[in-house]
């Protein structure tokens, strides 16, 4: 039997062949065996199918190992033989890893389970069995054909269930879920299943060149790594116009328990290959018909998003009608750390960022991303500025016309006021926390906010504020030098706060939890009260030359508030009065 390990090699970091063609002789089995390298090969690769099941294959990529190929416009791979990598996901039956296949189906014409395998040992593996049944198993390793689906579209009802009948083109993504159960055997030190991860074999003739999906304008399309290798997922979205130039990724709740879709928490997070950066998603709770029903309290992992591992799945929404081209360019031998998904040895980005973090109601908290960079703008730039994959009922964004972003990128200038917009959906207490800096160097950093005319130094100390149910476009903004010496938002002493207009005395007494108004001048005419949405909380018509006025606060939130004073001779004068009963 010929064998060919490239692991005994020290010092050969790769091995690089111009074309490759594996086959058995008559003296027996051919095939390569990597571990923790790479191969490249610069043209095509010709596979002929070994004898023994026990050495099938002909190339296997174990402990990290990768194939790369030379750029070409199609895939010149033939044979029947195969490629074997490993893979991991979740092995909780109710919960969907994203997937793509780094490798195609030669033999069974498009049936599920032809490319998947359960590994027993470093090269031998067999078929999985798929299964009618709501949940899969480790062993033997069962997959459930009834959560295979792909998508492309704009509803909930535009997945379309591929089940058994596997017509998943490369570079299209489908989802999956995991599996129950354990697989206790070792391969390479690492157990095929210890309860939290599932290993999977794909095997088949290994995808190369150009990939070309499909995409609409305004829609949606699950993609994923059709290479047996990393893919770098920043080059990728450069280099494709046609979609928004923003990857999202699914993330859900660890260890779900329930098939019922009113049961999942999960959303989607957002990576901005302008920024380097990702914001983790928001999850999310739905209803039977698949629409959103709020957020659970959670928020997703952050994962390090520049290089995507073999086989990942995520999301493009379609910046005009095209195709998304996948290319051996994008392609990179980048290892994976296996216990987090996340790579080692991410390049350090040069990019200046900071990653702010707004909390609603101490429930859950939407991360928030800002990124400089000088040849971007303040309006939204193509595979920069990432919108928000489905806003929540309350939540907030950076404001780029009036729309919801996670990820902003836009040249630095120490005067900007960057806004936010909040929409609230009832009354809530945000909290805004700035807790990273990348590469960035302020002196300060300020919450403003323009009703108020305050600055809040968040790069201090978290900022708390109660917010009455609206949409605040602007009102918040995030800057980065104080305007004003002083502070506005005056800081209310225990027993009362005194406001001098020209007309009044305001005393807004908290101890008796009314508001005392003493009249200069005895041509007040009526009183008004306002919350800052502008809703009318008070009006009261008093005699003219009334000397005193008091208003019962008791029933009212603790809150800012808009008192204004009308004369006899229709002039109006309006003071900010804090209440706090």
């Amino acid at each position: 039997m010929r064998q060919i390990y490239f692991l005994a090699f020290i010092f050969s970091f790769y091995h690089g062949n111009a074309q490759l063609h594996i086959s058995p002789s008559t003296s027996g089995d051919s095939y390569i065996y990597l571990s923790d390298r790479f191969l490249y090969v610069k043209n095509d690769i010709n596979l002929e199918k070994n004898n023994a099941s026990e050495t099938e294959a002909s190339i296997y990529l174990r402990k990290e190992s990768q194939l790369l190929q030379g750029e070409k416009s199609t895939n010149l791979n033939s044979g029947n033989g195969l490629l074997s990598v490993f893979q991991e996901g979740t092995s909780n039956a109710f919960d969907y890893n994203y997937w793509a296949l780094p490798v195609k189906d030669n033999i069974s014409q498009n049936q599920f389970g032809a490319v998947i395998f359960q590994p027993k040992n470093k090269t031998n593996s067999t078929p999985v069995q798929v299964t009618g049944s709501l949940e899969g198993t480790s062993h033997p390793l069962r997959i459930s054909r009834r959560w295979i689906y792909k998508y492309s579209g704009s509803e909930y009802n535009d997945w379309q269930h591929v089940g058994i009948n596997f017509n998943v083109a490369p570079g299209e993504g489908f989802t999956m879920k995991g599996v129950n159960g354990t697989d206790s055997r070792l391969i390479n030190g690492v157990e095929n299943n210890p309860g939290n991860r599932q290993r999977y074999d794909f095997r088949g003739l290994p995808n190369d060149g150009e990939i070309k999906v499909s995409i609409n304008k305004d829609q949606a399309v699950l993609v994923g790594n059709p290479y047996p290798s990393a893919l770098h997922l920043q080059s990728f979205l450069m280099e494709n116009p046609a979609s928004t130039g923003i990857a999202y990724f699914w993330d859900s709740r660890d260890n779900g328990d329930s098939h019922d879709l009113k049961h999942y928490e999960g959303g989607y997070g957002s990576y901005s290959p302008g920024a380097n950066a990702y914001a983790p998603a928001v999850f999310k709770t739905y209803n039977g018909a698949g629409e959103e029903t709020g957020n659970s309290g959670e928020t997703g992992n952050e994962i390090a998003r520049e290089y995507s591992p073999i086989a990942q799945g995520f999301m493009l929404k379609g910046r005009n009608d095209g195709f998304i081209h996948f290319k051996n360019s994008q392609r990179r031998f980048q290892k994976e750390n296996s216990q987090t998904s996340e790579f080692k040895n991410q390049q350090k980005s040069e990019i200046p960022l900071l990653k702010l973090s707004v909390i609603f109601n101490k429930l859950y908290t939407r991360p928030l991303l800002l990124a400089f960079r000088e040849n971007s703008s303040k309006d939204e730039d193509w595979a920069m500025d990432a919108k928000i994959y489905g806003v929540l009922e309350n939540d907030v964004g950076w404001n780029i016309e009036e729309a919801f972003y996670n990820i902003q990128v836009r040249p630095f200038r120490k005067n900007d006021k960057i806004p936010l917009i909040i929409n609230l959906a009832e009354d809530a207490e945000l909290s805004f926390k700035l807790h990273e800096f990348r590469q960035f160097e302020s002196d300060a950093i300020y919450l403003f906010d323009a009703v108020l005319e305050s600055y809040n130094r968040v790069d201090k100390a978290n900022f708390s504020i109660d917010l009455p149910k609206g949409n605040y476009s602007t009102r918040f903004f995030i800057s980065f030098i104080e305007e004003k010496e002083d502070n506005l938002q005056s800081e209310l002493p225990e027993e009362e706060l005194d406001v001098l207009i020209p007309e009044a005395l305001i005393v807004q007494n908290n101890l008796k939890a009314q508001l005392e108004i003493q009249m200069l001048r005895t041509d007040v005419k009526q009183i008004l009260l306002y919350d800052l949405n502008g809703q009318m909380i008070y009006n009261k018509t008093i005699p003219i030359g009334s000397a005193n006025y008091t208003l019962p606060t008791s029933g009212l939130r603790d809150a800012i508030y808009i008192l204004k004073l009308i004369s006899s001779n229709n002039m109006e004068f309006t003071s900010k009065i804090s209440i706090k009963n």
